[in-house]
């Protein structure tokens, strides 16, 4: 029995800079947001593109890789079906993994304030009998909490 292992690499680092035409920049489909001058543009469970006008100049870039997930897909969320929202703050990524076999979808949500530097939704804790959101840096192995949030009703 032979065992075949392919693997490819190269000497550059793949850019992060993506190139958006005047066309595309004008379509958006309902995973797209416009916020002020900027577009941000959802591409499944790979990433997500910010197209950003500095008065009159246009650039693009990947803002956010998504981390991958053994054995998983994305579709979407029939509860909620903006993947990308804007509470005045934060940009909220919000995604619906479905792991092989298991069916269901497992809600992940990523928000920046600086399209730089981003957190991970890690779930829901309780403090004096008040509900709050926990946030914990994105790549971080850490089991505690960066950051809480209230959770008001």
């Amino acid at each position: 029995m032979s065992l075949i292992v392919l693997s490819a690499c190269g000497d550059t680092k793949q850019s992060d800079t993506v190139r958006v035409s005047p066309e595309q920049r004008n379509k958006h489909s309902p995973s797209d947001l416009v916020v002020g001058s900027n577009t941000f543009y959802f591409n499944s469970c790979h990433s997500v593109t910010g197209v950003f006008n500095d008065k009159g100049e246009i650039t693009s870039r990947i803002i956010l890789k998504i981390p991958p997930r053994f054995l998983s897909t994305c579709s979407s969320s029939t509860e909620n079906p903006r993947q990308l929202e804007f509470d005045g703050t934060y940009l909220i990524v919000k995604l619906c993994r479905v792991a092989f076999g298991a069916g269901g979808c497992g809600v992940e949500k990523y928000r920046s304030k600086d399209f730089e530097h981003w957190q991970e939704y890690i779930g829901i804790t309780w403090r004096n009998g008040e509900q709050y959101e926990a946030w914990r840096q994105l790549g971080s192995s850490s089991a505690k909490a960066d950051e809480i949030i209230h959770v008001k009703h």
